[in-house]
Order: structure tokens, then sequence, then C-alpha cells
């Protein structure tokens, strides 16, 4: 079984049923994949939300059960995690931090990461494995 690493905007189109995500959607009710979403990508969520770039009526317990309900792991970033992070390179042209953390989480605990974001492909000479949806 493949062991996958949700992005921020694959989480926020699976919330929307986005058809981006369907396949997700379908693996993770179907086949039971192992799914898990780092706590990076639930800080910049409620940021979104919070900033008003997000719209959405929903609060930690509701999202907290979504994830339950779906099956998708919540992962602490940690000290290996961070170990991972100081060697990874900056690239000028992919400069968000938030992304950087969620990349060196996806690396150091060895999971494919989902994201319609195609800068992450610069990692993937560092170990990162990518899947573009």
């Amino acid at each position: 079984m493949q062991r996958y690493f949700i992005d921020t905007c694959t989480l926020i189109w699976l919330i929307e049923g986005h058809k981006r995500a369907k396949y997700i959607s379908q693996d993770i009710e179907y086949y039971q994949g192992d799914y898990a979403v780092s706590m990076e990508v639930l800080k910049e969520f409620t940021n979104l939300i919070a900033a008003g770039k997000l719209k959405y009526d929903i609060d930690y317990e509701n999202l907290v059960k979504y994830l339950t309900d779906s099956r998708i792991e919540i992962c602490n970033f940690e000290k290996h995690h961070l170990k991972q992070l100081f060697n990874l390179p900056y690239f000028a042209e992919h400069k968000d931090q938030t992304d950087r953390n969620i990349i060196s989480h996806a690396i150091a605990d060895k999971r494919i990461l989902i994201s319609g974001d195609g800068n992450f492909s610069l990692y993937e000479d560092f170990g990162l494995k990518f899947l573009e949806i």
C-alpha cells in the first residue's frame, strides 16, 4: 500500500469535493489508502480561513471529525522533520516557507506528497516523491 501526504490545496479540494481530488476520495473510501496530513497543512488551512481567503464554516471539532471519518492521520512536525528541513535546498522560484515544512515532512516520513503545486517537483532530486494532481 502506498503512503500519501496531503498538501493544503489537496485538502481544500477534498473538502470541496473538487474533481481534481476525486480519485483520492475514491481511494480513501474504497481502498483505504494510507493518507496523512501534516500539522503544518492544518495550520495553513486555519490561517487561510482566519484571513478570509477561504470561506468555510468549519471549526476545530468538525475539521478533526472530517479527517477522522476520512481516515486521514494527523502528523506532528518533529525533530527529524526539522533535520530534513535543514538539508532542503532553497529555490528562488519557490519561497513558500510552509510548503518547505510540508515537503521536508513528506520526505522524512517517506510519503508521496499529493499537491497541485507544480513547484514541488523542484524537490524530487532531494528525496521528494511527488504526485501532481
